[in-house]
């Protein structure tokens, strides 16, 4: 009878070891990808001298709350587990001679949030060529940005290290792909 109990004690403990990772599966099966979400945002850069500055910034506004809950209405903004850039491109609208984006030897583009306001580069290159071009896709850097985005306002901060100096102010848009994970 005791091999009988202690047989039974061990089923019971392995059919509960199952049981409770079970529930970590499901609790993992129930998240949700937000599909690419793109912002598009003007932005300015006054003419420039010779040398490393910010040139520009930009905010964004988007509730990601509302975005989440249209995918499954039972989770929300405090359920994301991952965000993280998929893209960044720069396409000037204005661009002229020698002023356009060539004229920057190195750019990068930094991220903050109301949730977070510190700064960190989301994207960046170091060897931009100099050549006449309006459009530049700058390299992401695959990092996670979940806790800036438990936010509905976001900062962009567009710092470059200027090769010759701009005389005109330049005018373009900024678009940016994000993905947002969320779950239990």
């Amino acid at each position: 009878m005791k091999i009988f109990y202690r047989s039974l004690g061990l089923v019971s403990v392995l059919a509960l070891s199952t049981l409770l990772h079970s529930c970590d599966k499901v609790k993992d099966a129930i998240s949700i990808n937000i599909p690419t979400q793109t912002v598009t945002a003007d932005f300015y850069i006054t003419p420039q001298q010779v040398g490393t500055q910010q040139v520009a910034t930009f905010q964004y506004g988007i509730n990601l709350d509302s975005l989440i809950k249209h995918e499954n209405t039972s989770l929300g903004i405090g359920n994301i587990k991952s965000a993280k850039i998929k893209s960044v491109v720069l396409n000037l609208t204005n661009a002229g001679g020698p002023d356009n984006l060539g004229a920057f030897s190195a750019c990068e583009v930094g991220l903050s949030s109301s949730a977070k306001p510190d700064y960190t580069v989301i994207a960046g290159i170091a060897n931009n060529p100099d050549q006449n071009q309006v459009t530049l896709d700058i390299p992401v850097n695959n990092i996670e940005l979940k806790d800036y985005f438990s936010s509905t306002s976001f900062t962009y901060k567009l710092s470059a290290t200027t090769r010759r100096a701009t005389t005109t102010t330049l005018t373009g848009k900024a678009t940016i792909k994000f993905d947002v994970t969320a779950g239990l």
